[in-house]
């Protein structure tokens, strides 16, 4: 070799050292990323935690269906009671038919099974 070559081959060595600026930066990121993956492994681990987290989801999710469940009762319960009555409050003749006609089924049934039963 000569003393030209070993000069090349010196100056590119040294260019392809990383400096120290960049050897810190790239071991605090490495640093981040094992934080990272620990924190990841640490919640994985945590079953009791985990546990806790999907109790208090399916509390919020049961929550949020009795609310939109109670909303429907009440619009239902409403919509029975403007079907059933006239504008002054009071039940309309096919409301007070069918009770009567219920009553009779029930009072039917009832005298049936009390037959048998003696």
């Amino acid at each position: 070799m000569t003393s030209t070559e070993n000069k090349t081959e010196t100056t590119t060595a040294e260019e392809s050292k990383p400096d120290i600026g960049e050897i810190q930066a790239d071991i605090e990121q490495t640093r981040e990323e094992l934080a990272e993956t620990v924190d990841a492994l640490t919640a994985k681990l945590d079953v009791k935690g985990r546990a806790k987290d999907r109790l208090n989801a399916t509390k919020e999710r049961a929550t949020g269906q009795l609310s939109d469940v109670q909303s429907r009762a009440a619009d239902l319960a409403s919509n029975a009671r403007n079907a059933a009555t006239d504008e002054q409050g009071k039940p309309t003749p096919a409301v007070l038919v069918g009770t009567a006609v219920a009553a009779a089924v029930l009072v039917a049934a009832g005298v049936l099974v009390w037959r048998r039963s003696t």
